[in-house]
């Protein structure tokens, strides 16, 4: 296994732990690069794999694009605008929160932004990749609609799934700016409440 999924699997089980090691590191930013890429291949391949099956956004569009041509949209922008937000989302963290006056670095700020951001991606992704397998089999779109409309087992595991992911997502994002600018709890929830809106905007704007 590489370190790099090592890392992975840590920020999944022990993340303040990985984050830490992961500073430690003489190379981190290659691994936080490398994280943001790979979530943005496989969701590209997914929202590919929607499109091809002719499926729409099951959830209302805010962007100036035609439903039936939307997931082939999202395939070609979701991995440009991850590495967009994970940049700029670092940048200002790394500005805001002082770390390099602690002796912190930008590129262990984009270290372990990289990983924090793309996690709970990952974890959306795994849905979205089960309903594209399920169109891929046969299942209609108008039944899956259905499924997760009425009150039910799947619907509240689908629901559940989202706000894991957005609780998960704020609590890395603290974990990150904590480790990261190497600053206490209060100061590293107001980074991580601004990291979220400037990454999870955007990112909930464009993925459906």
């Amino acid at each position: 296994m590489s370190l790099t999924c090592r890392r992975f699997f840590g920020v999944i089980f022990v993340p303040a732990k990985a984050f830490r090691r992961l500073t430690d590191e003489a190379r981190p930013l290659g691994r936080g690069l490398r994280i943001v890429v790979v979530t943005g291949v496989l969701a590209s391949l997914t929202a590919l794999a929607l499109a091809a099956v002719g499926a729409v956004p099951m959830a209302p569009v805010f962007l100036p694009l035609r439903t039936e041509n939307y997931y082939f949209w999202q395939t070609l922008f979701i991995l440009p605008l991850l590495l967009t937000v994970w940049v700029v989302t670092s940048v200002v963290i790394h500005i805001l929160g002082g770390g390099r006056k602690r002796g912190g670095s930008l590129k262990k700020t984009l270290a372990l932004f990289g990983f924090a951001q793309s996690v709970p991606i990952l974890l959306v992704w795994t849905v979205q990749t089960a309903i594209a397998v399920f169109y891929v089999l046969g299942m209609g779109q108008q039944e899956i609609v259905d499924i997760l409309s009425a009150p039910s087992t799947p619907q509240t595991v689908f629901l559940a799934v989202f706000g894991v992911a957005l609780a998960w997502s704020f609590l890395l994002a603290c974990l990150a700016a904590s480790v990261s600018q190497k600053v206490k709890w209060p100061a590293a929830l107001f980074l991580g409440f601004l990291a979220e809106v400037l990454f999870v905007g955007p990112v909930v704007l464009l993925l459906r």
